[in-house]
């Protein structure tokens, strides 16, 4: 996982995922030929991040954030914590709406919170004592790898850790969930992209973009115009604007051509493609996300 930082929220985003629900699993086709099993309905709808993938991933988000957050009060580090953030599952394919309408592409970084300056407004000779507390042993580690290659690396211990496995039932388990089913995405991710289907309705994107005075070719020439401003200024107002127009405008294009059902139909045709062990992994994965959100429902009817 990627290193450390002081504010919980942050760090804990990196294990925010979806959860494809807890419905008995059902096999999408038969096992290949070499035996391995084929993917549940449920691990293609997490492939294709399906609805409600993000209502989910918000809610698996919370509660191992407020998991954590009891750990730290228990070692005597009260540090707040809000709703989360906005646009965290924003995506191309996926627009978050109202995300774009408060903070465009997300280019300008949000104003500090109270949790990101708690750290540093305690005295220093606590804030070693709050970054183990938060943090753990940094020789108590754990690490991943996936059946792609990569390898990831994270803290077993301190009270990330702690509620990452409150959640998920221990730290490798909340590893699974956070990168397997984003391996699987991954490798799916180009075909989807050349997809006949996902082609029809980009260009009916970006022919609504145009209609709306927005002519780029693509989403991403639509975010890098974003992110140089309309130009002729230097007025970074001006720029702030102009970035969540576009954004905006992109958003809503998006959802009017179905940008996304065109992903997700696209998606389901390309995950039988995906290795036996990318499917083994997924499956497993998805099983695992189902029994945490049990526990993450049962958080928010406590918190009632």
């Amino acid at each position: 996982m990627r290193p450390q930082t002081a504010r919980v929220v942050a760090v804990v985003a990196l294990l925010a995922c979806g959860i494809a629900g807890c419905a008995p699993a059902r096999s999408s086709g038969p096992a290949d030929r070499r035996g391995a099993a084929a993917l549940t309905d449920a691990a293609v709808d997490l492939a294709v991040q399906a609805e409600p993938f993000r209502r989910q991933q918000s809610l698996l988000r919370w509660a191992e954030e407020e998991l954590t957050h009891r750990c730290m009060v228990d070692r005597g580090f009260p540090q707040p914590y809000g709703p989360t953030a906005h646009g965290r599952d924003d995506t191309a394919w996926r627009p978050d709406l109202d995300a774009r309408r408060i903070r465009g592409y997300g280019f300008t970084e949000a104003a500090p919170t109270a949790d990101d300056q708690y750290p540093a407004g305690l005295p220093v000779t606590q804030r070693a004592r709050y970054a183990r507390a938060l943090t753990g042993d940094r020789d108590h580690r754990a690490s991943l790898r996936l059946s792609s290659g990569p390898e990831f690396t994270f803290s077993a211990s301190g009270c990330l850790a702690e509620g990452r496995a409150g959640l998920y039932g221990d730290v490798m388990a909340a590893a699974k969930v956070s990168y397997v089913p984003q391996e699987a995405h991954n490798a799916i991710y180009g075909r989807i992209a050349q997809d006949p289907v996902m082609a029809r309705a980009l260009a009916r994107w970006a022919s609504c973009m145009k209609r709306r005075g927005h002519p780029y070719p693509s989403m991403e020439a639509a975010r890098a115009a974003a992110r140089h401003g309309p130009g002729g200024t230097d007025d970074a107002r001006a720029d702030r604007q102009f970035e969540v127009r576009t954004a905006v405008a992109d958003a809503e294009c998006a959802l009017a051509a179905d940008v996304p059902g065109a992903a997700e139909s696209a998606g389901r045709r390309h995950a039988v493609g995906l290795t036996s062990e990318q499917r083994r992994d997924l499956n497993s994965a998805t099983d695992l996300r189902a029994a945490a959100l049990v526990r993450a429902r049962e958080l928010e009817e406590e918190q009632r």
